[in-house]
């Protein structure tokens, strides 16, 4: 039993925008650059879980906050759009799937000068679950799985290949 239960489909309609609201408040405070302990707290279950593209889980809402302030602190902006938001509910349990493109634009620090685009575009696919809460809405599990990327990776400091001379006085 829902514990809000209002019945019909207006309430359906309405736990969905309120699930489908999760994840587009979550990105509008990633680009506008206010993400803070009460935005993550209003959008995640205290146990939440966020697993990024590369595939690093991160649980609880304060290792979410430091993961993705670190990770986002590399942009000098981010743009996220996300659409085709598909909202199943049942009862006190949730599922969304949606689209999602995402233009990142590197810090100077970050960016590999040679490179022509101080930035990359991504696309992909979000899947999250969320629990109904007596604070409303929460995601429980939010996934991000990138299915394309164009434009400039980061620079990454190499060391430069040995010399001949190196090779030659080792050997």
């Amino acid at each position: 039993m829902a514990l809000e239960e209002s019945g019909g489909q207006s309430s359906e309609l309405a736990d969905r925008c309120a699930v489908s609201a999760l994840l587009s408040s979550y990105y509008a405070a990633i680009d506008d650059k206010r993400l803070d302990e009460s935005t993550v707290a209003s959008i995640f279950a205290v146990d939440g879980q966020l697993t990024n593209p590369s595939g690093d889980t991160h649980s609880g809402r304060d290792t979410i906050l430091k993961a993705q302030i670190g990770a986002f602190s590399r942009f000098r902006a981010t743009h996220h759009v996300t659409s085709d938001h598909l909202v199943d509910v049942d009862g006190d349990t949730a599922w969304i799937r949606a689209n999602m493109t995402a233009m990142h634009i590197w810090m100077p620090a970050e960016r590999d000068d040679l490179s022509l685009q101080p930035y990359f575009v991504a696309g992909g696919v979000f899947t999250a679950d969320a629990q109904r809460t007596l604070d409303g809405w929460r995601l429980r599990q939010l996934t991000l799985r990138i299915t394309w990327r164009t434009g400039s990776m980061p620079f990454l400091p190499t060391t430069p290949p040995a010399t001949t001379a190196e090779t030659s006085k080792d050997a």
